[in-house]
């Protein structure tokens, strides 16, 4: 008798729970659609991905490597070489402002050797504010 209060009691009968816990097929469908079309779009857009890697690595891959090779080889070797280069720029990009320090401070002593401001220096040597 305890169980049939129990049972009673509940908020939600049962046969209201079976009825609304039912999806209906067009609503199945119209979300299977959506999954569909999202899978495609993720699909597309991992093969746009991967054309761009191979492209990638394509240009960036050092002269001796060979298209048989083992793609993932080729990419490390494209990634190991452009490491190389931007190792490169970076040291060069050092020096050169090292230079230009010190190319500023040699205007610096002139300029105080003239008794005269370093943008006047500059614009004698023909160097504008902007160089």
């Amino acid at each position: 008798m305890a169980e049939d209060n129990h049972l009673s009691s509940s908020p939600i009968a049962p046969s209201k729970l079976t009825m609304s816990s039912k999806p209906s097929s067009s609503g199945k469908d119209s979300q299977l659609d959506a999954l569909r079309a999202r899978q495609a779009v993720l699909e597309s857009t991992v093969s746009d991905l991967l054309s761009q890697r191979t492209s990638l690595v394509d240009a960036l891959s050092p002269p001796n490597t060979t298209d048989s090779e083992d793609p993932e080889l080729r990419a490390k070797a494209a990634v190991d070489c452009a490491n190389a280069k931007i190792k490169s720029q970076i040291r060069q990009l050092s020096q050169y402002n090292d230079i230009k320090d010190i190319g500023t401070q040699l205007m610096g002593l002139i300029a105080e050797k003239r008794g005269c401001r370093i943008a006047e220096v500059q614009e004698d040597f023909g160097i504008s504010a902007d160089d």
